[in-house]
């Protein structure tokens, strides 16, 4: 039989239509189950098309701070840090690793042969300074807040060392590279600016380690020497035999010297010796053949 088409809208009156088919067409009544699939499967992530905005989802922002950085896609460009340092590094293994401070520290250390630059000092005293309250001037020069001076020659050796001017009747106070043991290490030297010294390497002499306030410290001053300056020395041998000793006393105060010897008469050729920096004012050159009185020269002079 043809279905009975009504003429007009039925009131069911709070009653349900039961037993109905699934539909087929846009006009026909949806049954409970063909909506409740039809809803399961719009809110399936895996058939959502278009672009969700990360604003609408709530926990966005924390699952995404639990992924690891070596998780992450790698950067394209440069990634800047906000002025930013990065901690807790490891020291590098590789050429392209970043490098952590400790090991560049330890590399330009390795390349200074032992040498530890502590920066500049405006003078170096030679006097005895009263710590607790210096004064205005220091080596002649009038000083101010925050000036480093050298001190090498305080009545109490162990205060030796750089200090900062806080003021004229204030307290010194010691370098802030030069305050702890750890900091006083040997092959240490500065860069003198002003003063008697000025224009000259401060060099800590001193062989031994030293413990802050209890071991004193030496220093000697090395400069670009000029001809005829006094940082040079020679000395006409005396008569050595083979194998034997030859003192020469230089009083450069200095173990960084070069020392040559070359013979007093014609050819003037230099020759070959053997010499040990014995201390800082003495070099014993010891030849492998006989020297006469007077046959031999050496020169000796202070390193720049």
């Amino acid at each position: 039989m043809a279905a009975t088409k009504a003429l007009s809208d039925k009131d069911m009156g709070g009653r349900k239509v039961i037993n109905n088919g699934a539909p087929t067409a846009a006009g026909d009544a949806a049954t409970k189950q063909y909506v409740d699939d039809a809803s399961t499967a719009d809110r399936s992530r895996a058939n959502h098309t278009g672009t969700q905005t990360a604003s609408t989802i709530s926990d966005f922002d924390t699952q995404v701070r639990t992924s690891r950085l070596d998780q992450m896609a790698a950067p394209t460009g440069p990634v800047a840090l906000g002025s930013q340092r990065i901690t807790g590094l490891a020291d590098p293994t590789s050429a392209q690793d970043a490098a952590t401070r400790a090991y560049v520290d330890a590399q330009l250390s390795g390349v200074t042969s032992g040498q530890v630059l502590k920066g500049t000092v405006r003078a170096a005293v030679a006097t005895n300074v009263n710590i607790a309250s210096p004064g205005a001037t220091l080596d002649g020069l009038t000083a101010s807040a925050g000036d480093v001076f050298l001190l090498t020659g305080q009545s109490t050796g162990t205060e030796n060392g750089p200090y900062v001017w806080n003021g004229a009747a204030s307290a010194m106070t010691r370098a802030s590279n030069w305050d702890t043991t750890a900091e006083a290490v040997r092959g240490s030297y500065w860069v003198v600016r002003e003063g008697t010294q000025a224009d000259r390497f401060a060099l800590l002499t001193n062989d031994t380690d030293i413990t802050i306030g209890t071991t004193v410290p030496t220093f000697t001053f090395i400069g670009a020497t000029a001809g005829g300056s006094s940082n040079g020395y020679s000395a006409t041998s005396p008569a050595v035999t083979a194998g034997n000793s030859w003192t020469v006393t230089h009083n450069l105060a200095s173990r960084l010297v070069i020392v040559q010897v070359f013979r007093s008469a014609s050819p003037y050729d230099e020759v070959d010796v053997y010499v040990a920096r014995t201390t800082a004012n003495t070099v014993d050159i010891t030849p492998d053949v006989a020297m006469a009185a007077g046959e031999y020269t050496a020169l000796v002079w202070k390193v720049a």
